[in-house]
Parts: C-alpha cells; structure tokens; sequence
C-alpha cells in the first residue's frame, strides 16, 4: 500500500514539474517560430507561413491557458492522470505543429534555410528532454511527430547531403530516445527517493519521540525502546539509502551497509570519527554544514559532490535531521545520502550540448567559437586540457590550434609542449592518430599504460593519466581533433562518448559553413578575376584612410590607372587572353606596391591605387613611374608577346579633395588628360582641369539618346485654390533619370540641351506628353485640370512654336483651355513686338499664359498691360522669406497688388509653410503650389489627390519625392 501511495505520489510531482518546466518553453516556442517565420520569408508561401505560426501561437496560447488553469487550482495528486492527459494533447499539437515546419514548411529551395529548419527543430527537440522529461509520454508525443515529418523530407530530396543529413538527424533522435528514459528514470527515482526519505526521516523523527516520551514517562518503557532501537537499526542496515548516525558531537555512531557501498569505507573504518569523505577543496564546506547542524537546524536535499575511498569524486544528495533531548537541544544526527552522479552527469552532458550549440549559434569565426568550446566541453565532462588539432589537406598533417588549460603550471608546460608540435600520418600510434585513422572516438583510461604515445611522459610529468580524443567531421570528411586530458585514472565513460560524438559533427559542420561564408566574403569583396579588391571595398578602404589621414593630419595619394590599348587584344586574341593579361597585371601590380599600399579594380581594365604615408609628392611620382614600367613589360598570352601601356591620374588629399568621391573624380580627370594628350604617362591633377567641361560633355553626349530611351519624365505638382484648398491644375516638371546619376533636374541639363541645340526636341517631347496626360486626366472623369508646361527661351523663339502647339492639342483632340504655357519676364523683354505677337496667337488659340517668375525687376506696370496673359506667378525667392521678411512681404504685397489692378490672377509658388500660405490668404493670392500642400509627384497620383481635396490651407496625403540631383533646381520641389 505504501508503495502504491508512494507511486501515486510521485506520478503527481512528474506533473506537476511537467508544468513547472513548461512555462518558460512557451515563450521560447513563440519566439522560435516567429524567427522560423521571418527567416523562410519569401523562400516560403507566405500564406503557409502565416496560417502556420497562427496555429503554433493558438497552440501555444492554450497550452499557458492549460498551464494557468493546472497553477491556479494546484489539483490533488488523484486529478494528476487527468491533468496528465491534457498536457500530453497540447504537446502532441505543438509536436504535430513542428512536423509539419519540417515538411510542409520546408524551404526546398534553400540549403541554408533547410540547415535553419533542421537546427531549430532539433533544437527544440533536445530541449524537449528537459522540458518533458518528468513525462516520458509527453515528450514522446511532442518528438515523434516533430521529428518523423522531417526525417521524410529531408530524406525525399534524394541528395546525397541530404541523405547524410536525414542520418544525422535519425541519429539525433535515437540519441534523444534513447537519453528520454534515462532522464525520466532519474527524476522518478530522485522524487521516490526524497518521498521515501522524507518518510524514513518522519517515521525516525517520530519514534525518536516516542522512545524520548516513553523513557521519561516509565521505566518499565526501555523494553519498548530497546526493541525500537533493534527495528530502527534494522531498517537502516536493510536501506537502500546510504544512512549514517552521529552524536551531538559528529562523530559517526551509525554506519550501513549502503553507506559502505557508496563511499567504500566500513564501519568498523568509521566508527567515533567524523566523516572521512569531505574533498579537501570542500572542507570550507562541510565546516559550514556541521555549523548549521550543531544550531539544531536541518538540512534537506543538499546536493554536493563527496570522495570514495578509492579517491574517485561521487555527486551526492544528502538529508540530515535532528534528533533532540528532553530539552531541546541536538543529541545526535541522522543522515540520508544518495548517489546523483548519474544525473549530474546527464545533466552536465545536456547543458554542455546546450551550451556548444550557443556558442556556434553565436560565434562569427572558428577561432572565436573553439577556445569557449574548449572549455565548456572540458569544464562540462571534468578535464583539465582540451585542444583542437587541424588537418592541413595540403600538407597532410596535423596541426594543434586552439588550446584550454587550467590555471596550473605543470599543465600550461605541457600546453606550449603540445602547440610546437605536429602530427604526421604514421608517426605515432597515440591517440590523435587513431582518431585520424579511424574517425572515431579513442578513450585512454590511463597513459601510463599507454606506450605507443610519443606525448606520453610529458602527460604524466604535467600530472595527466587519462585521455579523451574524437573526430571533427562532416558526414564522413575527417577535419580535425579535439583532445581532452583529465589528472585522474579514469574509465571510459559511454554517455559521454555518444554526446561528443553529436558534437563532433555540429563542431564540423560550423567549421564548413564558416569556411564557406569566408570564401563567399572574399568574393564579394574582391575581384574574382584579379583577386584584388572590388570597387565597394576599396571605397571602404580609402574612406578609413581618409579618416586616419584627417585625424593625423598626414596626406595620402590616390592613382587612377587605365590600360591604353586593352580593347585591341580582347579584340586581337580573345577575351580570355584579355583576362589572362587583366590577373597577371594584378599579380605585378601587387608584388610593385608596398606591402601597406591598397590596390582595386574598378572594371574593366581600371585599377586604382591608394598610397599613404609618403613624405614628398616626389615619392608619389617615382612610383606612378614603376607603375607604368610594370604595365609595359611584355605579356606572354598563348604564345605571342603582347604590350600594353596606362594612362595613370594622381589626387593628392587634402589639396586635391577631401573626400573619396572627389579624389576618384580628380584622379580620373588627370588620367582622362594623359590618354587625350599622348596616353602612357602619368599627371597630377591640378584645379585647372575643366571639371565642369568634361562633366558637360558627358550629360549632352547623355541627352541625345535620353528621350529615345524612355529616360525623360514629367513630375506634376498641384496647383490648389489658397481660400477653398480645390486642385485647379498641374504644372509639368521636367526631370532625367539618368541611368549612372540617378534623378537629374532641369537645371543642369536643359542649358546643356540649349546650347546642343537638343531643346526643340526636348520641349516638344514635353509639351506632347504633357497634353497626352491632361487628356488621360480627362478620361478618366476629372474635373477641370490646366496643365501647366514651361518654355524654355530656345523654345520662345522658335517660329514654329504655335505649330508645335496646334499639333500637340490635335493629336490628343484636348481642349486648348485645360493647358497653359509659362513663360518668363526675361523672354518677353528681348523682343517685345514679336512676345506680344506670339502671345496674341496663343490667345487666340484659346492656350493659357503665365508670366512666370514675376517680381523679380524686369517688367513695368505699363508693360504689363500690352501683354495677353492670363496669370502672373510670384517668384519663389520672395515667398520663400515671408512672413518674417518685411521687405519680402512689402514686394509681395505690390505684386499682388498690382496684379489684381490689371484683371491678372495671381499664383504663389514655393509655398512650404502654413505661415506662408495664411499670410497670402490674407493679400487675396488666388492660387499657390509648393511643398506646403503636395511635392511633384508620378501622373497616377494624381487622381487620388484631386478626388480627396484638402480643406483650406491643408495638405495633401501624399509621399514626398524626392530626386538625389534636384535640389538645387529653381522650378522643382523634388
């Protein structure tokens, strides 16, 4: 009966720790998923994903409402298999859950991702064990269906890595199979145990009592003591349970046979001493123990690690009551001790494989990983030296690495003994070979035994006996050796062996995989061709240079060098003759420069070379002439001798400029110099270079292909009513998305295509764009829109002008009406007959006319009234001061002013505050545009603005747009 209660008991504390152990797991499966998520995104359906984590966090939700729910009732040990069986439901779900991330989830088309999904899952399975390892059926619940999909899959790609993987993780199960009833088994005997002591130390307690009552109550009571006594002393030889009892002065009185068992000393070898197993390193200890005793107070499942007689180190729970006098006072002690090693054990090996996995999960390189790996394997398991030995493919030997020691003398010598050293195949047959030989783990329980060991006597001179070698592998690619040297005789240890073997193999992997990233990081910092640094890091480069050069105040040199005829042997001999010549240059190149100065292709046959710390320009020049010495060598390429010579441009920091894109730009001015005058020499650059020339050229040889390929693009930005907020028209904004300099505003190119004679085109491309999206606009059902669309003075003064505009309205059949044409004062002041001529005819057309840029000095009032025009807008270098500015105001207010006097609209533009826009709503302004209320934005926005208008003096709900080049330019507020 006893042990059926004793039974139910413990069946009822693996639940209740089940739930215990179980809130911290929740959290950690929300987070884990949620990282599964985020990293298969786009490599996954989104909509699996997202209904995936949906179910895992509603599983998780229930299983914390379980969880509350088991806390806030806190059940009777007979609702225990209840309780039990909703636990295993919610554990079988999430279980279910993780299966189908394995399988359903899985990122086919992803390696590193299928390595995520392999790690988490596996992951979250081995903390599964601890989780669920109070309830072997919980855990097998949960590990089945989590693992088993996966298992399927990985298999069903029908790799041959895949097929490795798939036994890995077969293995990994078995391991964590295989490990879950160990675990259950040692916390159903932990609880029986503490269950069973607990009533052994209340049935002693309480017979200590009544043998104590009984004495002082009759005499005739010693009988009954006596016999008391025999059963008390019966029960503890028969315990399982190492007991000993002391006086109450701690000297052992007591000592069974369990006892003798555990700690391997009889009683005979014990009896009227004190307790002969305290480890030296723990008599502080134990000191404090036996005050705590001799207080009177208990002590109850202590857990400390004591010594055999044979000197070998057991991890122990102990439980010491006190036994009273008639007074109170401690009269003797009785103590239960059992032997966790086992579970010590099993729990060192589970946070060792915890810990390995946290630190290849968080280390960046093999060399940060291994010296923490190193000791947590060493600390973990008892060793006192671990090292890692790495297999050199290409010499074929074995070199020691990272190391780990104590802090001890004698084993830091053996230490550096071992790091001077290499291991050749067949030189020894000591352990690190073995392991190379056979790729498996190699126990030596004492070295002195041990005669094949080249490192032998150096071990046992540095106080090590025992030694632990394993594998590092990739499937079956051997990589190296982890070797761990312990200072006691020691047997092997088979849980041990079958964790490190796990770790070998995750140690193999991380090594792979860095060893991959590295080689995916030199390529994308370097040149794959030539080996030297890619445009991006030397950038890098010469920005950190600069930075030191400013801090130091030292100056540095920058070398722009192009080949002069490298397009004739591509086109003579082949491109792969051309790359041959491009690596072999590189390889000169290097071996020309000191070993501090940094080289980098640019593209194509560009180099560029930064030089620092060099005392006089002089220096520079010397080498500007190696380099060119270098390049002119003769090449050999498929027999025939070839010859090219540079073109090399110099920038020096800080007279040439102070930041990389500068020099760049100066560097290579200088070198475009050399090839225009001769090519194969070498120049300064000097501020006398025509940048802006040069920068010229390039954007008119740009505009003449631009509009042939789509480049040009209008921009619209609103014109609204200043009281009522309405959108009564669109001003076309012309800008060049150019392929190489991104966003261009008119201001740079539209003088360039003026001068190249490109503007007609370009302003009647604009003009018929425009018009073909008024008459877009209006299909599309939108009220009244002007489109406004600049001139350029090239375009006012074109006599086909009026055709242009006849055609461009005909074209889209658009009313004259909904476009305007802006203008500016200046075009009209050069020739006044033929402005007022022209503008009569476009009057007539029915096209509207805006003076733009109004206010600005060059009309008259009486000039005005000879104009047909419709609408003056102010400039914007006055509203841009307002309100504050007094004499800008006292402007504004004539314009406005004078405006009004002559029957013209006014339009404010620049508007960027709501000060602005209160204090033109004041003078009686019309209309306005500017940031304030929208910036330029795409024709399709459009609709949606002028269908949503904003009340007066707001905005509209619109992103801004904004281009890298336009900043600067006077009609645009991109």
């Amino acid at each position: 009966m006893a042990e059926h209660v004793t039974g139910d008991r413990v069946y009822a504390e693996q639940v209740r720790q089940l739930y215990r152990l179980s809130r911290p797991a929740y959290l950690g499966t929300l987070i884990n998923s949620s990282i599964l998520v985020f990293a298969l995104w786009g490599i996954v359906s989104g909509t699996l994903l997202g209904a995936w984590l949906c179910a895992m966090f509603l599983v998780t939700g229930a299983r914390y409402l379980l969880y509350r729910a088991h806390r806030g009732t806190n059940p009777p040990d007979e609702e225990a298999p209840r309780w039990a069986r909703r636990f295993v439901m919610g554990t079988g779900a999430a279980g279910l859950l993780w299966g189908l991330a394995g399988s359903v989830l899985y990122p086919v088309s992803s390696l590193p991702h299928q390595f995520l999904v392999i790690f988490l899952i596996g992951g979250m399975m081995v903390a599964a064990m601890v989780v669920l390892g109070p309830l072997r059926q919980a855990f097998l619940t949960y590990v089945l269906p989590a693992f088993i999909p996966l298992i399927a899959m990985v298999f069903a790609q029908g790799t041959t890595l895949h097929l490795f993987m798939g036994v890995l993780i077969i293995v990994l199960l078995g391991v964590v199979l295989g490990t879950s009833p160990v675990l259950a088994q040692i916390v159903r005997e932990s609880l029986r145990v503490k269950f069973e002591n607990s009533m052994l130390v209340e049935q002693l307690s309480q017979a200590n009592r009544e043998l104590s009552e009984r004495i002082s109550a009759q005499q005739s009571a010693e009988e009954v003591l006596r016999q008391t006594s025999q059963k008390l002393e019966a029960l503890i030889d028969a315990s399982p349970i190492s007991i000993m009892a002391r006086d109450q002065n701690l000297r052992i009185l007591k000592w069974n046979a369990a006892a003798e068992r555990m700690f391997g000393w009889s009683e005979r070898e014990v009896l009227g001493g004190t307790v002969p197993f305290v480890p030296p390193e723990l008599e502080d200890e134990a000191v404090a123990l036996r005050q705590q005793l001799l207080r009177g107070e208990s002590i109850t499942d202590f857990e400390t690690m004591r010594m055999r007689k044979d000197g070998a180190r057991i991890n122990i729970s102990i439980s010491t009551t006190v036994m009273r006098d008639a007074s109170g006072q401690p009269a003797g002690f009785i103590s239960l001790a059992t032997d966790i090693t086992e579970r010590k054990r099993a729990e060192r090996r589970l946070q060792m494989e915890h810990a390995v996995t946290r630190i290849l999960e968080e280390s960046r390189t093999v060399e940060d990983a291994l010296p923490h790996l190193l000791r947590t394997i060493a600390e973990a398991s008892g060793w006192v030296y671990g090292a890692r030995w790495e297999l050199d493919k290409a010499a074929n030997l074995l070199r020691c690495m990272e190391t780990w020691c104590v802090d001890a003398p004698e084993v830091r010598e053996f230490m550096a003994f071992s790091r001077l050293r290499t291991q050749t195949p067949g030189a020894s047959k000591g352990p690190i070979h073995q392991v190379w030989g056979s790729n498996a783990p190699v126990w030596i329980a004492d070295v002195a035994q041990e005669i094949n060991m080249r490192r032998g006597p150096a071990a046992l001179k540095a106080g090590l006996h025992s030694i632990f070698a394993f594998p590092i592998l990739v499937g079956e690619e051997f990589y190296g050796v982890i070797e761990l040297f312990g200072r006691e005789v020691r047997q092997p240890d088979p849980g041990l062996v079958a964790v490190v073997h796990t770790i070998g193999s995750q140690l193999g992997q991380f090594m792979a995989r860095k060893a991959a990233e590295q080689n995916l990081r030199f390529v994308a910092s370097h040149d794959p061709l030539t080996g030297l640094f890619n445009r991006n890091i030397f950038n890098e480069r010469l920005h950190q240079a600069l930075a030191q050069a400013a801090r130091f105040e030292r100056s540095l040199s920058l070398l722009f060098i192009d080949l002069d005829g490298f397009k004739l042997i591509n086109d003579t001999h082949g491109h792969n003759a051309g790359d041959a010549l491009l690596a072999e240059l590189a390889a000169r190149l290097r071996t020309t420069l000191r070993e501090g100065d940094v080289i980098g292709r640019m593209g194509g046959d560009e180099f560029v070379v930064l030089i620092e710390e060099f005392a006089e320009v002089s220096q520079v020049a010397e080498v500007a002439k190696t380099l060119l010495d270098t390049v002119t060598r003769p090449f050999v390429l498929h027999g025939q001798s070839c010859q090219v010579t540079a073109s090399l441009g110099i920038s020096i920091y800080p007279d040439d400029g102070s930041d990389a894109q500068t020099l760049l730009k100066n560097a290579d001015m200088a070198m475009y110099l050399v090839k225009q005058q001769g090519k194969n020499s070498f120049r300064f650059y000097s501020p006398q270079m025509n940048v802006h020339l040069m920068e010229r050229l390039s954007l008119e040889s740009g505009l003449r292909h631009a509009i042939e390929r789509g480049e040009l693009l209008l921009l619209y930005q609103p014109r609204v009513g200043v009281r009522d907020g309405q959108v009564t028209g669109m001003e076309a904004l012309m800008r060049w998305q150019h392929p190489t300099q991104g966003m261009i505003g008119p201001s740079e190119f539209i003088p360039v295509a003026e001068d190249a004679g490109l503007m007609a085109a370009i302003g009647e491309w604009a003009l018929h764009s425009a018009c073909r999206q008024a008459r877009a606009w209006r299909d599309l059902g939108l009220p009244m829109l002007r489109v406004a669309v600049n001139l350029s003075h090239k375009q006012f003064q074109q006599e086909s002008l009026i055709q242009v505009v006849r055609e461009a309205l005909h074209r889209v059949t658009l009313e004259p009406a909904r476009l305007e044409l802006e203008i500016t004062e200046e075009m009209v002041i050069r020739n006044p007959e033929r402005a007022v001529r022209l503008l009569t005819q476009l009057k007539e057309i029915g096209v509207r006319v805006v003076v733009d840029g109004f206010g600005t000095g060059y009309s008259s009032l009486s000039f005005l009234r000879r104009l047909p025009i419709d609408s003056v807008k102010i400039d914007r270098s006055l509203i841009v001061d307002l309100p504050r500015n007094s004499d800008a105001a006292a402007l504004t207010r004539g314009v406005v002013a004078m405006a009004h006097s002559l029957g013209l609209t006014v339009i404010a533009e620049g508007v960027e505050t709501r000060e602005q826009w209160e204090f033109l709503h004041q003078q009686g302004c019309e209309e306005m545009q500017g940031n304030y209320f929208s910036a330029p934005v795409m024709p399709e926005i459009v609709p949606g603005i002028v269908r949503q208008p904003a009340a007066a003096g707001g905005r509209a709900n619109v992103q801004t747009l904004r281009s890298r080049r336009a900043d600067g330019d006077t009609d645009s507020q991109t």
